[in-house]
């Protein structure tokens, strides 16, 4: 719940919150109240959230996500934001490669997805990256905009990861 100041601040900045699905928190009760859900989704597994940190200093630098876990088909799904003064720095790569390992390794996932905006061509890189492939496009509803959003879906196979990371 600390974090809560610092992740209104970050989300804030429309650049990081320019492809969100979700309205971000716009006040401080905003803030709490989507940091409360993240506890809701890990006490019942149904997600695992993450704040991403400065190792050193400890500063939040933005949040990743395992989440839409369904264990009966041993899939998942992967998303992050970051703080905008730390695109491009391997922040991202370093939080998603965690994530895959927890998801493969721990939770024994079989596929992990991401989601990605179809405008939102540095995320997609940065997912093809971590040897992801493209597996389709969906449309979801994005509450911002108030329409429909082309994304594009990315997926890896825990057989896939392991033959890049083994």
């Amino acid at each position: 719940m600390e974090d809560a100041p610092r992740i209104l601040t970050l989300l804030s900045d429309p650049a990081v919150s320019r492809f969100f699905l979700w309205e971000p928190p716009r006040d401080l009760d905003e803030a709490w109240e989507y940091v409360d859900g993240f506890q809701h989704e890990m006490e019942f597994q149904r997600a695992y959230h993450y704040a991403v940190v400065r190792q050193v200093s400890g500063e939040l630098l933005g949040v990743a996500n395992l989440y839409h876990i369904d264990a009966v088909a041993g899939e998942g799904e992967i998303g992050i934001w970051l703080g905008q003064e730390y695109w491009g720095r391997g922040v991202q790569q370093e939080a998603s490669r965690l994530l895959l390992a927890f998801g493969f390794e721990t939770l024994g996932l079989q596929r992990l997805l991401f989601r990605v905006d179809a405008e939102n061509g540095r995320a997609q890189s940065a997912f093809r990256r971590l040897g992801a492939t493209e597996r389709g496009q969906v449309l979801l509803f994005s509450r911002p905009q108030d329409r429909m959003v082309e994304h594009v879906v990315y997926g890896l196979d825990q057989e896939e990861w392991r033959a890049g990371n083994g």
